[in-house]
């Protein structure tokens, strides 16, 4: 009787476990629809778990799951689909339970890859990559060079990679089991920016990676992508620790450019503008005036006006590179000129052509203001509170206008002696006291500015030359004020011998504005 009991016990305990493998396996022959195309495997993996109504779980240290996986649209078992993504890594899977899936390591023997990486002179590269592309397979060279990658059996393709060198792929590398494959690779230098040449001082070329100290190099092409009326604000966030200090003039207003913080407490803090060698002054003939003085005489009744300076006048068609040396480098170049940093412009010079090239360019842009301050439209301008308003002084009282403060009587339509907008003067009858909302809103106009630019250049071997007219045409945001700009540009270059070679390079600009913004008074 105890030898009875005992195998129906056992028979009973092992029916949910045959219960629960048929299950798991039942899952793994279900039919599904499934393909894709330059799609990550995690998200292949979320496809299926939607519409098999599984979970597939795996571990990230064990599967690359962002991997493109190419996958035909057909309809296959569950198995036969994992089987296709997980083809080529060191995962396999197996069902755990009735709608989980568990992607698991291979148990089978493994191979691998081992060798050097070095450059075209034998000399070993620590530091590379060498993987295996859509496997997760990835190895970093040692001090010597040498690298191990362990990988299942099959035909692989090998990509190795290091900086300042060409990426290199090896094809059909075959990995056999409990095997070394042998692949040594010599990678060779890219021809990329760290050979780009950097003009410094005095119009010296050295290649950018000889420098010991940062020249970011900003194109021209970055500058008249996206076109504004100053052409210095398209160096705001493109280089690391300059600070473009706006006058808030206008488009024509001046401006300074300051690198690294200001570290001058007395003195100029400016960074050295350098046009094709020669350094220009940052001023425009005309100051701007301050200390309460008028730009236009010694009256205080008008604004002191902002003329700008020379750095706006360059024409941004005809920029080839802006070069920004920083700190001590410059200053070892430039002297105590180039303390603060140095901006570095080099003007576009002819190219040889088999014939004329010509480029002609049009811009337009429009500009509004961003934001306005939120005004209250209960109380008017007054003084200490007053319960009236009067334009000078008159039957009410004394003056109260002699304020901006809107400290006065509450809008409600009650009549006092107002500004007469004919005689400039005090109205002769009370008008009503009312708020006029929005006033300030509708005094600013869109602002537009068009910028045509016409260049043609061309030479043999020995002689190039280009020559560029530019117009541009502002209408700023202020009504009746603006500007117009015409730029004429000739560069021509001349190789006499091998030891002697003439550049010369004029530049006209002539820019013209009637009614400048007024600045206020500093």
């Amino acid at each position: 009787m105890k030898k009875l009991w005992l195998l129906t016990m056992l028979f009973f305990l092992q029916l949910p476990f045959g219960g629960i493998n048929a299950k798991a396996q039942t899952v793994i022959n279900k039919r599904i629809t499934f393909g894709a195309e330059g799609t990550m495997l995690k998200d292949a993996f979320q496809q299926i778990e939607k519409s098999s109504d599984i979970s597939i779980s795996y571990n990230n240290s064990l599967l690359d799951d962002k991997r493109k996986v190419h996958v035909t649209k057909a309809e296959r078992s569950l198995g036969e689909t994992l089987d296709v993504l997980l083809k080529g890594t060191t995962c396999t899977y197996r069902a755990a339970g009735e709608r989980n899936i568990l992607i698991i390591a291979k148990t089978q023997d493994r191979g691998s890859i081992k060798g050097k990486v070095v450059d075209e002179k034998s000399e070993p590269l620590p530091g590379a990559t060498v993987k295996i592309p859509g496997t997760g397979a990835t190895a970093i060279s040692g001090v010597d060079g040498s690298y191990t990658l362990n990988i299942v059996p099959g035909t692989y393709t090998v990509e190795a990679s290091f900086i300042s060198y060409e990426t290199k792929r090896i094809q059909n590398v075959s990995v056999s089991s409990s095997t070394n494959t042998v692949l040594n690779i010599t990678l060779s230098p890219a021809d990329n920016k760290l050979n780009e040449v950097v003009v410094t001082a005095l119009g010296i070329k050295r290649e950018d990676k000889s420098l010991g100290y940062s020249a970011p190099v900003i194109k021209g092409e970055q500058l008249t992508g996206a076109l504004s009326g100053n052409w210095t604000d398209a160096l705001s966030g493109k280089v690391a620790g300059l600070n473009l200090i706006r006058s808030n003039s206008g488009p024509a207003g001046s401006n300074k450019i300051i690198l690294r913080g200001e570290n001058n407490l007395t003195g100029d803090n400016e960074a050295l503008i350098v046009v094709d060698g020669v350094v220009i002054n940052q001023g425009s003939g005309r100051r701007t005036s301050n200390s309460g003085e008028s730009a236009y005489g010694t009256s205080s009744d008008n604004m002191p006006a902002d003329y700008g300076s020379n750095l706006n006048d360059i024409n941004p068609e005809d920029i080839e590179t802006v070069t920004v040396l920083k700190g001590p480098g410059a200053a070892a170049l430039y002297g105590q000129r180039g303390a603060n940093g140095a901006i570095i412009i080099t003007t576009k010079s002819g190219k040889k052509h088999s014939g004329l090239g010509i480029t002609f360019n049009s811009n337009a842009s429009l500009e509004s203001v961003n934001r306005w301050p939120d005004l209250q439209y209960e109380y008017g301008q007054g003084t200490a509170g007053s319960r009236y308003y009067s334009y000078g002084a008159g039957p009410d009282g004394a003056s109260t206008s002699s304020t901006s403060s809107a400290y006065g009587p509450k809008f409600d339509g009650q009549l006092f002696y107002q500004l007469d907008p004919v005689t400039q003067k005090q109205s002769t009858t009370r008008t009503p006291w009312v708020p006029y909302k929005n006033q300030i809103r509708d005094f600013f106009d869109v602002g537009q500015t068009f910028t045509n630019s016409v260049s043609v250049d061309g030479g043999s071997d020995k002689t190039t030359a280009r020559f560029s007219a530019t117009n541009v045409t502002n209408h700023w945001i202020t009504p009746n004020t603006g500007y117009t700009r015409n730029s004429i540009a000739l560069s021509v270059n001349s190789k006499i011998n091998d030891k002697l070679t003439i550049n010369a390079k004029v530049n006209y600009n002539n820019r013209n504005s009637d009614n400048l913004p007024a600045g206020g008074l500093w």
